[in-house]
């Protein structure tokens, strides 16, 4: 069995999926974006140094010494953009994005009273690879992947005379990701294939690096559904959408236009029951219409 060493050089794409506060992936139909619209992402290990315990004898000779060994506790990310994609940093933040009357996602908002502890997301990147960057005809990257993030919020920006960025901060990695092998295909899997990581990530993973014959993604502003649009909602605390790993209404108003859903029992449903919308609002079945918050 050979290893491969190799160097990597410049940050090609990223891309961002939506976790919940537990690090699964979010189903919405903006579930994940691609985007090569950053300057830099940044990693600094936070480390236990642990304490020594040091003690001198009546001479004043070290007679006891004990060095702990340092203990890796996560990474805190920084990530500084140099494009505004609304979508992507709601994605990132839990933050509100704002849209136009045509429904196009425009802008964004920056709230205090958004709860980080709800919202997180997983970050794979890209980068060259000098130098020989081919094995025989098919050309390599390399791949990382932070498989659990949380806690993002947005840092200090200036408007000068110059170009704006916007910079996201005090963003940690998190232990028991349970992100398995992941929904993409990332890698050279069996004949070449493009496959899903070859091992699953552990409890105590918080980086990933590989190389990979596997092209990056293409960047855009546009978003990667999770999965298929609900067509259907069943009664519960809080109910479940059909068909299963569907994503959700965006909102009420959305559920209530151009997002339709089948109620599932079609009569009223009882007191306490609710479906849970895509911005973490709740709306539930009255035997005619959805209406908005939990069965009264």
């Amino acid at each position: 069995m050979a290893t491969k060493c190799f160097s990597l050089v410049r940050g090609r794409v990223m891309r961002a999926t939506a976790l919940d506060g537990c690090g699964n992936i979010r189903d919405l139909e903006c579930s994940a974006i691609v985007s090569e619209g950053f300057i830099s992402v940044g990693f600094t290990a936070n480390i236990d140094e642990g304490e020594e315990i040091t003690v001198t004898n009546a001479a004043g000779k070290v007679c006891v010494r004990d060095q702990p060994t340092p203990v890796l506790l996560n990474y805190a990310v920084t990530i500084t953009f140099c494009e505004v994609n609304p979508q992507l940093y709601a994605n990132l933040t839990g933050q509100s994005v704002v849209y136009n009357n045509a429904g196009d996602a425009v802008g964004f908002r920056v709230n205090s009273d958004v709860d980080a502890s709800q919202y997180a997301f997983a970050l794979e990147l890209w980068s060259n690879v000098p130098g020989d960057e081919c094995e025989g005809a098919t050309p390599m990257y390399g791949y990382l992947l932070v498989p659990f993030i949380k806690g993002g919020v947005f840092g200090d920006f200036t408007l000068e005379n110059g170009a704006v960025t916007f910079t996201l901060q005090n963003a940690q990695t998190k232990k028991n990701s349970p992100w398995g092998v992941g929904p993409y295909n990332v890698i050279d899997g069996a004949a070449g294939a493009p496959s899903p990581l070859a091992t699953a990530i552990t409890a105590g993973d918080h980086l990933h690096v590989q190389l990979t014959g596997i092209e990056p993604p293409a960047p855009g502003c546009s978003c990667i559904a999770s999965g298929p649009k609900s067509t259907g909602a069943t009664a519960g605390t809080p109910g479940a959408y059909t068909p299963v790993d569907s994503y959700p209404p965006d909102n009420f108003a959305e559920l209530s236009t151009t997002h339709t859903l089948t109620a599932s029992p079609a009569t009223n449903w009882t007191a306490g029951q609710y479906i849970v919308l895509a911005d973490g609002t709740f709306a539930n079945w009255n035997g005619t219409a959805w209406v908005a918050g939990k069965h009264a």
